[in-house]
């Protein structure tokens, strides 16, 4: 049988041992995952021959022109509005227009729209391993979903139909097809979800070394291409050690190239359930994983933890005494807890419990420097108003001694006893005799000298006839008062005979 890339279609796969032998040679040979150009699709000027005479023919059978223009890759093709409204999409976008362009992000070449084209007008499209992709990627962008008017399945369908058949039967048309998709990211799993089915039909087959093949080698593909990658073979695997370890080795390899959010994205792909109990505490002590799928892991693995024990205590419950010892023991030996685990666990839980201590000291210490500095605050704040209120009343106070100071007059009265009672009238009576004595501010050179002998000389002649003793206390009311005050006023008593000489005496002595 001819080989694939020296023709541009074939009308029939024939799966001989011929072809099985080049396409064995073909996988094998090629360790990368971009295919040689031996394998690309080669698709020779036939189509373009082919889609032309289709459109001539088109024309003279309808009488009707070419109408509009697509660009597609630098190729113009001259063709029918009404043909081409099989797809929903150009019949979205050519409504109204005479021409379009095809253009990128719409990851669509010249030849894979020859084909589409082509069938538009009604063209048989033989299909292979080399150009189901990329076809299936144009089918789902145009929307090729609507079957023919002369009851052919649509595109769609029909390139659905090969897969299954054809594709995901064979290890080595499996491995081209993924080859093709890895050229075609991230179109050829976002909207076609081909690299998930490849790989689910080879775990299907049992050929689980090439997965592991092409997960290795899917290392080398930029991050945004490998994400894409992970995120479609996470679903198809039962278990996520060999993903685990694929995304290790390529967070290791592209350390310091990829950022931060980059490794969250592709570590988001792995499901820490479905990790094996060694490579869970792997993951926990890997350090060029992100934080965030770290503590996922610990959770996970925490969570385990609980439940290995609780089926241990559940068994030890439920079985007789004589039993009971071995139970324990088969299921410390099914659950996956090693004690080395154990050890490192106790390990990490102490270490945060000591961090988790420290913290709190932390938070309680800066609560009491808070405590006591509002403390601090409302203490100054009461001095503050203590000294003002302290200031306001000594100032009432020297104002009230100032204003006392200020009184210049003194009124001493004896407060005579019933039985010795002066009447109005009488000797020593106040109508009888009041003497004034007030001390001159200004006076001649010998002021205290002439007062005093007229104050000694007024009292001896007012008080002459007296015979009764005066206390002393009397007399010393008088000095005081009289050497305190300005002005003062004597009030004689019936009782005061002799209180001229008490009071002479006592002032020659204090002379």
């Amino acid at each position: 049988m001819k080989r694939w890339t020296n023709l541009g279609f074939v009308d029939t796969i024939y799966e001989d041992e011929d072809y099985v032998d080049h396409s064995s040679s073909l996988s094998s040979s090629s360790s990368s995952l971009s295919p040689s150009p031996k394998q690309r699709i080669n698709l020779s000027s036939s189509p373009s021959m082919e889609l032309e005479s289709r459109v001539h023919k088109w024309s003279l059978a309808n009488n009707s022109k070419p109408d509009v223009f697509v660009n597609v890759g630098g190729t113009r093709f001259h063709l029918h509005k009404d043909p081409l409204s099989k797809s929903g999409y150009l019949k979205r976008y050519l409504t109204g227009v005479n021409e379009l362009t095809l253009s990128p992000p719409l990851n669509i070449t010249a030849e894979t729209f020859s084909l589409v084209a082509g069938f538009c007008y009604g063209a048989h499209i033989d299909l292979t391993p080399f150009n189901v992709v990329s076809l299936r990627i144009a089918i789902e962008i145009l929307l090729m979903t609507e079957a023919d008017d002369g009851g052919r399945e649509s595109l769609r369908n029909l390139t659905e139909s090969y897969l299954r058949r054809v594709v995901f039967v064979s290890v080595d048309y499996i491995q081209i097809v993924l080859r093709s998709c890895v050229l075609l990211l991230p179109e050829s799993e976002t909207t076609a979800f081909l690299i998930g089915r490849c790989v689910e039909a080879l775990m299907e087959i049992g050929d689980g070394d090439c997965v592991n093949e092409f997960l290795e080698e899917a290392v080398r593909l930029p991050a945004g291409d490998f994400s894409v990658v992970a995120d479609a073979v996470q679903q198809r695997f039962p278990r996520h050690d060999l993903l685990y370890r694929i995304v290790d080795a390529y967070v290791k390899e592209h350390d310091g190239e990829i950022t931060e959010e980059e490794k969250v994205q592709i570590c988001n792909s792995i499901d820490c359930d479905k990790l094996s109990p060694p490579l869970l505490l792997h993951a926990v002590q890997n350090p060029k994983m992100p934080l965030r799928f770290i503590v996922r892991a610990m959770l996970q693995e925490q969570l385990n933890t609980r439940h290995s024990i609780m089926a241990a205590a559940a068994v030890a419950s439920a079985a007789p005494v004589g039993d009971r010892h071995r139970e324990i023991d088969a299921a410390a030996r099914d659950s996956s807890v090693t004690l080395g685990s154990l050890l490192q666990r106790d390990t990490a839980a102490r270490q945060n419990c000591r961090l988790r201590a420290a913290m709190n000291s932390t938070s309680s210490r800066i609560e009491s420097l808070e405590k006591e500095l509002d403390a601090m605050k409302k203490f100054l704040s009461k001095e503050s108003e203590k000294q003002k209120s302290d200031r306001i009343i000594i100032e009432s106070r020297s104002r009230s001694v100032l204003d006392s100071a200020r009184s210049a007059s003194f009124h001493c009265v004896h407060q005579p006893s019933d039985v010795n009672k002066t009447l109005r009238g009488d000797r020593g009576s106040v109508s009888n005799l009041s003497t004034t004595y007030r001390r001159r501010r200004a006076s001649p050179p010998q002021p205290q000298k002439s007062i005093g002998k007229r104050l000694i000389k007024g009292i001896k002649n007012a008080f002459s006839t007296s015979s009764k003793q005066v206390p002393k206390k009397n007399a010393y009311a008088v000095e005081e008062i009289y050497d305190g005050l300005e002005d003062f006023v004597w009030i004689k008593d019936d009782d005061d005979d002799n209180i001229s000489e008490e009071l002479h005496s006592h002032y020659i002595k204090n002379k």
